[in-house]
C-alpha cells in the first residue's frame, strides 16, 4: 500500500513517526512524507519528502499568527493548559493563517494517491486530504495528550478549509498512542505503540563516544523555543553550573549562542547533538518540556527537570512530575538543589527507570503494520 505521512512543519511532529515509516518500508509498503520547515530534516532518515510550505519555518508560521492575533497569542503563551483540548483554538488559528499550506497537503495527496494517510496530531491538511480521497486517516500521537474527539473539534475550528474542499471528516479514523499509560491513564481507544527516539542524522563528536569524567547533565531547549523565547533559561543554568560537580552539555542546535558570553569550564556548548546518543551517558537532562525531548528522556530512564513555557509543555511537565520521574519548575525557581536532585535523588532515578521499562514493553511499530493494512 501507499502511505502518506502528513506532519506539521516541525521536527517534534514528524520525528516520532520515523520508526513507523521505517517499519512500513521494511514491510514492503511505499511511504511519502508531507511536511515543511524544520521538519524537512526527516529527509536524513532516507524518506522522500514533499515540502508543503517552501521558504517557511515553524517559527515563521507562529510569528505570522503573533502579528495577526497579538492578544490571542499573548494569552496562549502565558496559559497553563492542563487539558490540551483547551489549546486547540490557538493551533487551529495558526493553520487558518496558512491556507496555502493546508491546500498543499491536499494537493500532495491528490497527486500521489495514497491508500492511507497517517497524520500528526493537529495536521488538519492530512485530515482534509484523507476525506477528499475517501481513505482512512490515522492520527500519530507525539506527546502526552489523549486526542479522542479532537477530529470533530478541528473540523469546527478549521471549517473554512474543509468547506473549501467540500468535505467533512474522513469516515474511517483511528489513532496511534505513544504515551506511556502510567503517565496519562489507561483508558484510550487508540492503538498503543512504543516510542522509539529518532533525533536525526549528525556527526558524532569524539567526546560523546568517550566515558564522561564526571556526571553529565544535558541541557536543551528543542528546535522552536529558542527562536521564540531566547536563551534566558540557558543563562540561568549556566549561572548555577559553576557550583555543581557535573559536566553540562548545552545541545542548542542551530541557535546563535554568541550572546551567552563566557561559561564555566564544566559547560560545553554544542550544536545539534542526537539525544538518543547523549542521554545514555547522562545522569539527567534540563529542558523546555517539549514532547520529543520528554519522551526521549523517559525512554533512556533519565531523570529530568522540565521548564515549560506554553504549548503542550505544561501538560508534559505535569505528567512527568506527577509520575515522579522528574521535576517541573519555572526557571526563576530552579536552584542548585534542584539540579543536585538529578545527581542524587534515588527516587527520581528509580521511577524514571520504571517508566523506561514500561515504554520498552509497549508494541513496537512493526506490530502495527497488520492493523494499518487491515483498515484500507
Amino acid at each position: 500500500m501507499r502511505v502518506l505521512i502528513a506532519a506539521s512543519p516541525g521536527i517534534g511532529h514528524i520525528f516520532p513517526a520515523v520508526p513507523l515509516a521505517w517499519a512500513l518500508r521494511l514491510a514492503g509498503h511505499e511511504v511519502l512524507v508531507a511536511t515543511g520547515g524544520d521538519g524537512l530534516a526527516v529527509r536524513e532518515a532516507g524518506l522522500p519528502v514533499a515540502d508543503v510550505c517552501p521558504g517557511l519555518t515553524l517559527v515563521d508560521i507562529v510569528k505570522t499568527t503573533v502579528v495577526r492575533h497579538p492578544a490571542m497569542f499573548a494569552e496562549f503563551s502565558t496559559a497553563r493548559f492542563t487539558d490540551f483540548a483547551d489549546s486547540l483554538p490557538y493551533y487551529a488559528q495558526m493553520m487558518n493563517d496558512q491556507p496555502a499550506m493546508m491546500d498543499r497537503y491536499v494537493q500532495v495527496a491528490e497527486k500521489w494517491q495514497p491508500d492511507l494517510i497517517v497524520y500528526s496530531a493537529l495536521t488538519v491538511g492530512g485530515l482534509v486530504g484523507a476525506a477528499k480521497l475517501g481513505i482512512p486517516a490515522v492520527e500519530h500521537g507525539y506527546g502526552f495528550f489523549r486526542t479522542e474527539g479532537y477530529g470533530r473539534r478541528l473540523r469546527e475550528l478549521n471549517a473554512e478549509v474543509f468547506d473549501r474542499h467540500g468535505v467533512d471528516l474522513p469516515e474511517r479514523m483511528q489513532s496511534i498512542d505513544i504515551a506511556p499509560p502510567s503517565l496519562v491513564g489507561e483508558v484510550s481507544s487508540g492503538w498503543p505503540m512504543r516510542y522509539l527516539p529518532y533525533n536525526g542524522g549528525s556527526h558524532v563528536p569524539d567526546w560523546l563516544l568517550e566515558e564522561p569524567r564526571r556526571p553529565r547533565i544535558a541541557v536543551t531547549l528543542g528546535t522552536t523555543a529558542p527562536g521564540l523565547g531566547g536563551l534566558d533559561r540557558v543563562n540561568r543554568i549556566i549561572e548555577l553550573a559553576g557550583d555543581i560537580d557535573a559536566e553540562f552539555v548545552l545541545a542548542l542546535g542551530n541557535t546563535d549562542t554568541s550572546a551567552l558570553g563566557p561559561v564555566p569550564g564544566n559547560v560545553r556548548i554544542e550544536g545539534w547533538v542526537p539525544l538518543n546518543l547523549l542521554l545514555p551517558s547522562s545522569v539527567g537532562i534540563i529542558h523546555h518540556g517539549g514532547s520529543g525531548t520528554t519522551l526521549a528522556a523517559l525512554d533512556a530512564g533519565v531523570p529530568q527537570i522540565l521548564l515549560p513555557d506554553g504549548s503542550d509543555r505544561h501538560v508534559n511537565a505535569d505528567a512527568v512530575a506527577a509520575r515522579g520521574a522528574g521535576l517541573s519548575a519555572h526557571i526563576d525557581d530552579v536552584t542548585k538543589d534542584s539540579v543536585d536532585a538529578l545527581l542524587h535523588d534515588d527516587a527520581l532515578r528509580v521511577t524514571a527507570a520504571e517508566v523506561r521499562d514500561e515504554m520498552h514493553g509497549m508494541p513496537d511499530p512493526r506490530q502495527l503494520i497488520a492493523r494499518l493494512e487491515a483498515i484500507i
